[in-house]
């Protein structure tokens, strides 16, 4: 009975890893374009739990979950920032990510960065599937 129990527990928490990490999509700050332009949609390019950046230019490992089709807490509980091992994550809805890469690629700035921006939102939908 124990192990009918534990066996069921452990395919259904499996099941929910599944359907989390087939509902979204782990990218770099980068992906999203400069920080004077991403920080409106992932915050700014230092660690979330600090007031500002170090003195002298420093890059942080920052991941970007974009997600689609599920509650924020769930995707928090997936991918759990952790400032004691610098995990830093932030999550963006794809209704979300969306509209703001189609817009910033729109502007077309410079073309390197306008590039960048389109990889993303076709790894975005790759992923996730179409608007």
């Amino acid at each position: 009975m124990v192990r009918l129990v534990f066996t069921t527990m452990l395919l259904l928490l499996t099941a929910c890893d599944a359907q989390v990490t087939d509902r979204t999509l782990v990218l770099q700050y980068d992906d999203f374009g400069p920080p004077s332009a991403a920080y409106e949609l992932i915050g700014m390019d230092w660690w979330q739990w600090q007031e500002h950046g170090e003195a002298r230019p420093k890059r942080y490992d920052i991941k970007v979950v974009v997600y689609r089709d599920l509650g924020l807490q769930q995707v928090r509980q997936a991918f759990p920032s952790n400032p004691s091992r610098e995990l830093d994550y932030r999550y963006v809805d794809f209704g979300d990510a969306m509209p703001y890469l189609e817009r910033m690629i729109a502007e077309n700035t410079m073309e390197p960065i306008t590039q960048r921006l389109t990889e993303t939102r076709l790894r975005i939908i790759e992923a996730l599937g179409e608007p």
